[in-house]
């Protein structure tokens, strides 16, 4: 049986040229049942008030797995 713990959102920007140039945003207590749809939508509403341009949404679940 598993148990999601955290869930969490993380935009990726790009800051700079090369691959090690990104800027990234992290966002705790994300409703767990909210769909990835919600979670792209929101990342790209927030994209908005960031000064470099998106390149990434990532949704970060945390998940406790029971022996």
């Amino acid at each position: 049986m598993t148990t999601t713990m955290v869930t969490k959102l993380q935009l990726q920007f790009k800051k700079g040229e090369g691959i090690h140039n990104l800027k990234v945003a992290n966002f705790a207590y994300v409703n767990e049942s909210a769909t990835d749809e919600d979670v792209k939508a929101v990342g790209d509403a927030l994209d908005k008030l960031y000064a470099y341009p998106l390149v990434g949404v990532v949704r970060n679940n945390a998940i406790a797995l029971e022996a």
